[in-house]
Order: structure tokens, then sequence, then C-alpha cells
């Protein structure tokens, strides 16, 4: 019986110094350089290629080193593997910037609009989540418990669930106070093990409402079209229609919960039993293994790991 594979694509936190050298310098990746020069500045691109770490710790050339490496990778996948063995995606999705990747590989957005959008989206997260606050995943907790939490540590600030991304994940970020006091009660409340994440605001909550406002004019500019394949939005785990709102559900997303663990477990209902991350780190590899351990879970972050899917013989 033929598996049914879903791609998934990372997002902001995934990146490494120097990630992505052998791909960069794959010829195959040609035409998607020429269309990003002709987008970004010559100064932007060469810091995206460099990917050194302190160009990386910045989202707005975090996010486009990232897509970048998403989208070049894939593009070699589907020419040397996926088109030349008649090998049949079902679905994909992304983990909120992964989200542009998935819908520029299933060509709903062009290379160049969706180049246009990650750019300016990192513009617009950088300057508007500033010095106003962070982000802390709390592992091994439920969402009843957390939910609680949050809401005793809010007092009035801004504080929220910004990602489910697994049974054992929720990602919660607001103002640098309430998440001290969130931290508190963790602790007090037993749960063993929270992590500040190293990103440069709340991304995903009301804070970042005006930058999602201001990002709606770009979205407004591009045409989507529609894909023979499945493509789940982080907004409500639902598959992008051609009667979806995409520009209001793309808007959202820049200020509400990624629904990440949702978007897996309607793929597997569908039927997808093999997913394959493409692009830095295996994050969600790991976030797969955690929802559901019979399927097969597999990342591909170099050229040297596209073996992986003939073995899996997917």
């Amino acid at each position: 019986m033929s598996k049914k594979i879903a791609i998934l694509f990372p997002g902001q936190g995934s990146q490494y110094e120097g990630m992505g050298k052998d791909i960069l310098e794959s010829k195959s990746c040609e035409d998607i350089y020429n269309i990003f020069e002709k987008i970004v500045d010559k100064e932007t691109f060469e810091i995206v290629k460099e990917a050194s770490l302190e160009s990386l710790s910045r989202t707005r050339y975090a996010q486009l080193a990232i897509f970048l490496n998403s989208m070049c990778l894939y593009s070699i996948i589907k020419e040397e593997i996926l088109d030349k063995d008649n090998i049949q995606v079902e679905s994909m999705a992304g983990l909120s910037l992964g989200e542009y990747s998935a819908l520029c590989a299933s060509s709903i957005i062009d290379l160049e609009s969706a180049i246009e959008l990650v750019y300016n989206r990192g513009i617009i997260m950088e300057k508007g989540a500033a010095n106003k606050g962070s982000m802390m995943a709390i592992l091994k907790s439920d969402m009843d418990t957390v939910s609680s939490l949050v809401e005793e540590a809010r007092k009035e600030q801004v504080l929220s669930i910004c990602n489910l991304n697994s049974p054992s994940q929720i990602v919660v970020g607001g103002e640098y106070s309430a998440l001290d006091r969130l931290e508190k009660l963790c602790k007090e409340n037993k749960i063993k093990r929270t992590v500040r994440l190293d990103v440069e605001g709340p991304f995903h909550t009301e804070i970042l409402r005006e930058s999602s406002n201001e990002f709606e004019d770009y979205l407004k500019r591009v045409t989507f079209k529609n894909s023979n394949l499945d493509v789940f939005s982080n907004l409500d785990a639902k598959v992008y229609t051609k009667d979806s709102d995409i520009v209001a559900k793309l808007k959202e997303q820049m200020c509400s919960t990624v629904l990440f663990e949702e978007c897996i477990l309607n793929m597997i209902s569908q039927g997808c039993d093999t997913f394959i991350e493409i692009g830095p780190g295996k994050t969600l590899t790991g976030f797969v293994k955690k929802i559901d351990k019979t399927v097969e879970v597999l990342n591909i972050e170099k050229l040297s790991d596209m073996d992986k899917i003939k073995r899996y013989e997917v």
C-alpha cells in the first residue's frame, strides 16, 4: 500500500549558524537566488546567505534565511526525487513562518510574492515586537493547567498561549513581567521545566495586532491560486480552499495562537502516515513523534539527508 506523504516546513527558531551552505552552493537553486536578488536588497541577500549567528538573531534576517533554505531544499528534492520517482505528496503545513513555505511550495503563492511577503513580514514583526516582551515554552503540562496559570499571571497585561506544538509543549508569550509571574507560578505548581525562547518579541500575541494590520496591505497585493495539495492553516488547522479568505487568515496568524498539533492530527485523520520536514533543524520532527508515535517521520536539512527518503521507501 502506498504511503500518504505530508511535507512540513519549520519556522523561526530553527535557524543555526552557517545553515544550508551545501544547499546554497547547488546550481539547482540559481533561479531562486536570481528572484531573491531582484526583490531584497543586495546587502540583505548577502547577510541571509552568510547565515552568521549575529544576523540570525534578528527576525528580519532569520525569517528570510529559513525561507530561502527551505525553498531551495524543497526545489532540489522535488526535482531529483519526487518528480523523478513519481512520488505524490498529499498535504503540506508549516509552523508560523513555515506556512509561507508551504503556501509557496504548493503554488498557492508564487515565489516572487512569497519572498516579498516574508521579507516584509520579518521587518514588520521585528519592529512591532521589539522590547515589548518575550516567549516561553512550557514542557510536560496540559492545556487546562497552562490556561489557568496564564489567567492568574496576566493581571491586565498581555499574556497568552502562542503555540500549541505537541502534547508536551505549549508556548506562551507576553509582556516581561507577566512572563516572570507565569514562570514563578509554574514552579509553584510543580511544572518541572520552562524555557525562555531566544526571540525578539512576543509573537502570535495581541502585541502584534498593529503589525498585522500593517502587514495586511502587503497581503492584499498578492494573487492567491488554487492547489491540488491540501495546505493546512495555522489559524484554524483547516485546509485552505478556493473560498478561504487567505488574506484574513495570514493577517490573523501573526497575532493568534498557532495550532500546529491540531494541523498534524487533522493530516493524520485524512490518512497521512509519513511526514517529511524540509528545512533547518528537526524541531517539527520531534513534535510529530510526540503527537503520534505510529506515523513515520524524517527530517531533511542538508543534501546528504536526501537518502533518507529512499531508505524510508516513500
